[in-house]
Order: structure tokens, then C-alpha cells, then sequence
């Protein structure tokens, strides 16, 4: 094989790996932006809820499941920072697997959120990745989501975004 034909396939294969990054990165990274009030979710007892009751205080809203070791990894987090937030600050845990999992989780957990049930797939509104955590101000304006697991820092620095 001569230098010309080995250079041409190197750039080949660095385009096609380019590609397929992108690719990857835009199917299971990149979120869509989710309005509150286009999520069906209700509470544990089955009542729905609107997610627009919660606009006048800022919003971070976490899709997990109990499945996800990296969503389980960064819930003491989330609980750290709802302490310090105390009421000003809603937080909420959402998932679509069924409300005995979830029930189950809540109880066995220490953690003080807000569990719902979305009443659709997650898929449906197009997160495909756990943990996906999505920041609304108080006007309930997506601010900005994070797809990946949390520590306090980044969590820190993404909460005062939306304060």
C-alpha cells in the first residue's frame, strides 16, 4: 500500500467516525426541549398532575429509573441541594416504570422529593437517556438540561442558572 491510498482511508475512516459520533451523540445526548405542560404525569396514588402548578419557584426536574445506577448515584446529590434550597427550589423525580417500582424505591430511600409517574414512555417525549435532568425558572421556562450523571458542583453551578 502506498502513502497516497493509506492517507485517503485514514481521512475516510476519521469522516465516518466524525459522523458516527455525531450521530450517537444527537440520538442519545441531545434532549428536546420539554414544555411542563406536555408531560402527562400523575402522583403515586394515580392523581394526575400539572406540572404548570409548580411555575413561580424555579424547577429542576430529574427522569430516572430505578434500574440506572448512575440516576441512584447522584440522588444524594439532588437531596444535598434540596436541603439548602429548602422551599425555594421544587424538585421533582420522574419516572415511567410502574408506580409499585417506584413506591418501592421511595420508601426504601431516605429522600424527601416529589416521585411522579409519567403516564407515557419517556421515549414518547423523546429522552432516551437516564439520567436526563431538565432546569425551568420560575416562569417555567426550560432553561437548560443536563444529560449524564450529576455531582454537587455541576448541580450547584446549573441550579443557579435557573434562580
Amino acid at each position: 500500500m502506498n502513502k497516497k491510498s493509506f492517507w485517503k482511508g485514514f481521512a475516510v475512516g476519521g469522516l465516518l467516525f466524525i459522523l458516527l459520533i455525531s450521530a450517537i451523540s444527537y440520538n442519545f445526548i441531545v434532549q428536546p426541549d420539554v414544555s411542563l405542560n406536555q408531560l402527562k404525569v400523575s402522583d403515586l396514588n394515580g392523581n394526575k398532575v400539572n406540572l404548570t402548578e409548580f411555575i413561580g419557584k424555579p424547577l429542576v426536574i430529574n427522569y430516572w429509573a430505578t434500574w440506572c445506577a448512575p440516576c441512584i448515584k447522584e440522588f444524594p446529590y439532588f437531596e444535598e441541594l434540596k436541603k439548602q434550597a429548602g422551599e425555594n427550589v421544587n424538585f421533582i423525580m420522574i419516572s415511567d416504570e410502574s408506580v409499585e417500582k417506584i413506591n418501592k424505591f421511595s420508601m426504601s430511600k431516605p429522600y424527601t422529593f416529589k416521585y411522579l409517574k409519567s403516564e407515557k414512555d419517556l421515549e414518547e417525549y423523546g429522552i432516551i437517556a437516564r439520567p436526563t435532568t431538565y432546569f425551568y425558572n420560575s416562569k417555567g421556562n426550560l432553561i437548560t438540561k443536563y444529560t449524564s450523571n450529576l455531582d454537587v458542583s455541576k448541580l450547584t453551578e446549573l441550579i443557579e442558572m435557573i434562580k
